[in-house]
């Protein structure tokens, strides 16, 4: 077993640090998409939904993870929230090179604890012991699209902004209504930035279309007929058999 590759399972956790609560996203390698700022971002987005108490500003802290968190997408994003109402300001902080651990990875830390202590032959069984591990811990999963959604952000929203430059020396953002502000460090002095594009229409036509965009669902890619016949024929005859309707028979999917 030590040198198979079992089936996996994806965690990512968003934390409402005002009442320590976190949701985790458990989900199976088939119901993840490509690693980037679209699946990074329709998590957050449907986490924002969930916390949802009203609130006026939002302060997010990321790692900095340049593919899915420090990126154009996600600037593009912080101001769509911005100009489409749902915060008046939000404010997006990244750690520093050398701080790693923050909120979330407490919450981790409760999963990996009753984790190790247990035996998980599926997916169900890794969420009971998310949920077990803390009162604070939830748990959202997939569910054939029932859960949360992926959003094309990348596509809809390209065409209306323009990339800020050298953006991974900076640090800490601040977005409103009028304008971006950015900086390299706590102390630095904030500079301005218009990430919206001028494409030679009135402002206040090009964010009236902004308001009323649309994203395209990205749904997620099955697993590939090498990857199905793989755990079908290394990793379903070491489960108890009770386990074996969770890695069916190969079937090619289009």
């Amino acid at each position: 077993m030590y040198f198979l590759s079992p089936r996996k399972v994806h965690l990512f956790g968003i934390q409402d640090e005002a009442i320590k609560t976190q949701i985790n996203y458990v989900l199976d390698e088939s119901e993840v998409i490509n690693k980037g700022p679209n699946g990074t971002l329709s998590l957050v987005f449907d986490a924002i939904k969930k916390f949802d108490k009203g609130e006026k500003h939002l302060k997010l802290t990321c790692d900095n993870a340049v593919g899915q968190n420090k990126n154009n997408i996600t600037l593009w994003f912080c101001l769509y929230l911005v100009i489409c109402g749902y915060y008046e300001s939000v404010e997006l902080n990244f750690m520093i090179a050398g701080h790693t651990k923050f909120s979330p990875d407490r919450n981790f830390g409760m999963i990996k604890k009753r984790y190790r202590k247990s035996t998980i032959y599926s997916k169900e069984e890794f969420v009971r012991v998310a949920e077990e591990s803390s009162s604070l811990n939830k748990v959202q999963c997939y569910e054939d699209g029932k859960g949360f959604q992926y959003l094309d952000f990348k596509r809809k929203l390209e065409p209306y902004f323009i990339r800020l430059p050298n953006i991974a020396k900076y640090h800490h953002f601040f977005f409103s209504a009028d304008n971006v502000k950015i900086k390299e460090f706590v102390d630095s002095d904030w500079e301005e930035f218009d990430l919206l594009k001028d494409d030679g229409r009135e402002r206040k036509e090009i964010i009236k279309e902004i308001r009323n965009l649309v994203f395209a669902i990205l749904p997620p890619k099955s697993l590939s007929l090498e990857r199905q016949e793989y755990l079908y024929e290394k990793i379903r005859p070491l489960l108890p058999k009770k386990y074996w309707n969770t890695l069916p028979l190969p079937t090619l999917q289009c």
